[in-house]
């Protein structure tokens, strides 16, 4: 397919009703080269329909089924076992479409392609991940369709918790599923196997984005947090901070006292490496702590 082509399906597909003039300056053509695309995208069995008269143009057909991909031999081959290795992720919030969706991609390929790939099956295996259940992916991807804020039981070390959540997205990290979210106390990841319900509120969400809540992690100074954790450290400090495999934040300097005081009540699970302002703060609380029990 011209990449032309692609663009004007995008276009159509972001906008309701496009003239053809509209069309053609968006992508640099005349009137009448944009005309034969039509024509031909029309031919090809993409669902676009022109409506007539002064405030008509061209628009896609609601509810429509896209026909597929124009792609070579090789990008079809990758694209089936992508879809393969997505059917191997479980709780995929995406119901009955988990599982399914390479082999309904591979029934629409031309028969000799198809046996080609039946044939490559057989080489290729892509292990299911040790994930552990994590049935509520789709009540949580819910709550952000319906662009509301919700309510979770979450399972924690010392019982279960009600937290009021603005959902920010779901994220399959080192074979387990995890929820980003706002809460009254700023950003929080959850394991999604540990959420035991959900419930939709009335609250609108304020629709953050991952790369927006990256932003609102970087605004103001910000200082290098690395930490040493047990076992247990990376469960205790999972409500506290994202795990990531370097150990390491960057967290904005305003938060570091109230990030201190989380730190220290989770003992000897968790050890601050840097920086020396937390280490200090986590020696006071500590010498405070005894200073508390002298006679």
């Amino acid at each position: 397919m011209k990449s032309r082509h692609l663009k004007v399906m995008r276009l159509l597909n972001r906008q309701q009703l496009l003239t053809a003039r509209e069309l053609a300056d968006a992508c640099g053509v005349s009137l009448r080269t944009i005309q034969r695309d039509l024509l031909e995208l029309e031919a090809n069995g993409y669902p676009i329909y022109s409506e007539r008269g002064a405030a008509g143009g061209y628009r896609v057909l609601p509810n429509r089924l896209l026909p597929p991909l124009a792609l070579r031999e090789q990008e079809a081959i990758t694209l089936f076992l992508m879809l393969d290795w997505v059917g191997q992720i479980p709780d995929l919030p995406f119901g009955a479409l988990r599982g399914n969706l390479a082999e309904w991609y591979l029934h629409e390929l031309p028969s000799d392609l198809e046996a080609k790939m039946d044939r490559l099956k057989g080489r290729v295996r892509f292990a299911r991940p040790d994930t552990p259940p994590s049935p509520l992916t789709r009540d949580l991807l819910r709550l952000m369709e319906a662009e509301v804020k919700g309510e979770i039981t979450y399972e924690t070390t010392s019982g279960r918790r009600t937290i009021l959540i603005d959902p920010i997205g779901l994220m399959f990290d080192r074979n387990r599923w995890y929820l980003l979210a706002r809460t009254d106390r700023g950003l929080r990841q959850y394991r999604v196997d540990r959420v035991e319900h959900v419930q939709q509120t009335t609250l609108p969400s304020d629709r953050m984005t991952f790369e927006e809540a990256d932003q609102h992690g970087q605004a103001g100074e910000q200082v290098t947090v690395r930490l040493e954790l047990t076992t247990l450290g990376e469960r205790l400090l999972e409500g506290i901070l994202p795990l990531n495999e370097q150990r390491t934040w960057s967290v904005p300097v305003a938060e570091l006292p109230f990030l201190g005081r989380q730190l220290f009540g989770l003992g000897r699970e968790v050890k601050v490496l840097e920086p020396a302002s937390l280490i200090d703060d986590l020696q006071n609380q500590a010498r405070a702590l005894l200073a508390a029990y002298d006679d």
